[in-house]
């Protein structure tokens, strides 16, 4: 994992091991069926980020999202999150595969060829998401400068860790060993959350070898941020059946060329995991009644619908 030092991540989880006891078992993912678990509606399912991300205390995105199905217009923000989710899942594929391909090599050799492909790759990024066609020139210039920051970051953790590996061991490792140590996580992760009232097509930002969850954000520290974390937990509770106790919340800019990362560590006990039910369960409510809840009494000025109800 390229967004936290894996000694740093250890001592977190010694601490939070130390500080908090064992999950529920009613509170475990795999339980679906019982009465905390269970969706409250059938046939309808639910992204974990439109239920975690409450930027309307109201619901009123709900009831707009899925009632009156109105999309969330796109902002500047908006597409930067989906970039910078995109251009670090790509990093690392791209990783993966030359290291497939052109094993064995070190550091230097892999770092030369990533950066081969950099150009290629944030270009097809930009055009996939059209980002021509909903930002100026002068935002697309930025963002692509951003980008090409944030992709250099990455490749170069990669080619540091794969010499430091390297250094330790006494025979060139087989490719499959040394992505296991290099590489050691799933990005872009598919899990079927539909036991649980969520979408079957969830996709956890990274997958740890050390069954955390990472949620990637963009944008400003939120409390609500955490919730996604339950839900992913739950939801890979119940597609994989194996305990998910741990996760982070990463969040990353980049400030004049320089990647800035800030990595929340939490535990996903029981009272997380039964506030992100209670979300589910009045987001599905909404949904339900068919009515619309109003605005709150301050709307707050990131909220994604904030022009939609504001004008």
């Amino acid at each position: 994992m390229f967004f936290i030092d894996p000694l740093e991540l250890d001592r977190s989880l010694r601490q939070l091991r130390r500080i908090h006891g064992d999950v529920s078992e009613d509170l475990r993912g795999w339980n679906w069926s019982n009465d905390i678990l269970s969706p409250p509606l059938d046939g309808i399912y639910l992204s974990v980020s439109e239920i975690a991300n409450r930027y309307c205390s109201t619901y009123r995105d709900i009831y707009l999202r899925r009632v009156l199905g109105k999309p969330a217009p796109y902002t500047y923000k908006t597409i930067k999150g989906w970039l910078y989710h995109a251009i670090s899942s790509k990093s690392v594929q791209e990783i993966k595969s030359l290291l497939y391909r052109r094993w064995p090599c070190n550091g230097m050799k892999l770092l030369i060829l990533l950066q081969e492909k950099k150009k290629e790759l944030i270009e097809s990024l930009l055009t996939g998401y059209r980002v021509q066609d909903y930002l100026n020139e002068s935002d697309t210039l930025e963002l692509r400068r951003e980008l090409e920051s944030l992709y250099d970051y990455i490749i170069l953790q990669a080619a540091a860790r794969l010499d430091r590996i390297l250094s330790e061991v006494t025979r060139i490792p087989d490719v499959e060993s040394i992505i296991a140590k290099a590489v050691s996580m799933d990005v872009e992760r598919l899990v079927n959350g539909r036991l649980l009232g969520l979408s079957h097509e969830l996709r956890v930002d990274i997958f740890t070898d050390k069954r955390v969850v990472v949620d990637i954000k963009t944008g400003e520290i939120r409390d609500f941020h955490k919730y996604t974390l339950a839900g992913y937990a739950l939801a890979i509770e119940s597609d994989l059946e194996i305990p998910i106790d741990y996760g982070i919340i990463t969040y990353l800019s980049v400030d004049e060329g320089i990647v800035k990362i800030k990595n929340m560590v939490y535990f996903i006990g029981d009272e997380l995991r039964r506030e992100f039910l209670e979300i589910r369960d009045e987001a599905f409510n909404i949904i339900h009644s068919n009515m619309d809840p109003g605005k709150p009494s301050s709307c707050p000025s990131y909220c994604i619908y904030y022009s939609v109800c504001n004008g």
